[in-house]
């Protein structure tokens, strides 16, 4: 897998440009990224209730979209988030 491989597989999500995370499930070499929660794509994060002063909101557990989730390396599959490794399972059976 060369760099221009890499590359082209995470510019398939269209918040490529303007994205800074560090951990992508799209990348064919997460296993050699490191970082931690916040560096995390949404499409790996689990949904949370967070409180903020009077009111509570869910954070994170978005599913990544189909279209995308064909573009998801098996070897990454542990890193995406339940909702959308479900997702994945049903779609690439």
């Amino acid at each position: 897998m060369n760099e221009k491989e890499i590359i082209k597989n995470l510019e398939r999500c269209p918040s490529f440009i303007r994205c800074s995370q560090n951990l992508c499930p799209l990348d064919f070499k997460l296993s050699l990224r490191v970082g931690s929660e916040p560096d995390k794509c949404r499409y790996m994060r689990e949904p949370r209730l967070v409180k903020h002063k009077d009111k509570s909101f869910m954070q994170g557990g978005a599913i990544m979209p189909d279209d995308l989730l064909k573009f998801v390396p098996k070897s990454n599959l542990d890193w995406l988030n339940n909702t959308s490794r479900k997702r994945w399972n049903k779609i690439r059976g």
